[in-house]
């Protein structure tokens, strides 16, 4: 069963629902900062963090802080389909306008930050969330190819093994 306020969300963005005006948020969402992800929610509903690849590290203690704050109780952590951060290339920084040095560096820190498969990735990070925040977390996928949402199973694979060199352990 899904909290109630990804039940809202996935109503109001699939669906086209409209709801009224929240008086204060009930869901922080976590999602990638790809330009193709436009989620449709009712006004003053939820606290959205972008990051790269939807990993949530490196904005954990904003959502900390954004859920102890208002009293939220769930998180939809949102992967997506197409995502340039499962297998990023780190030379694409190579056209940035600023010296080698500058350039080592982010090429390291991008390189770091690759995802691996979406969907995999997305279930793992959900369930590490939970356990740090103790709120339900939920997985879903937003799909570029249509613009909709949809729920992950959260059972993971015993071994992923064509994975297990490309994506952090829990």
């Amino acid at each position: 069963m899904l909290p109630e306020p990804v039940y809202t969300l996935l109503r109001s963005h699939n669906e086209g629902l409209s709801f009224p005006p929240f008086s204060h948020p009930e869901l922080a969402v976590v999602t990638c900062m790809d330009f193709r992800i436009h989620l449709r929610m009712p006004e003053n509903f939820a606290f959205v963090l972008r990051t790269g690849g939807a990993n949530p590290e490196p904005v954990e203690p904003y959502l900390a802080f954004s859920v102890a704050r208002m009293g939220i109780q769930a998180i939809a952590l949102i992967g997506h389909t197409d995502c340039a951060m499962q297998y990023p290339d780190p030379y694409v920084l190579n056209h940035l306008p600023t010296d080698e040095e500058h350039i080592r560096h982010y090429r390291a820190q991008i390189a770091a930050l690759a995802i691996g498969e979406v969907e995999l990735f997305t279930r793992r990070q959900a369930r590490k969330l939970s356990v740090r925040l103790g709120l339900p977390v939920v997985p879903l996928l937003y799909r570029v190819e249509d613009h909709r949402l949809q729920h992950l199973d959260t059972t993971l694979p015993e071994y992923p093994s064509r994975l297990m060199g490309l994506e952090r352990s829990l």
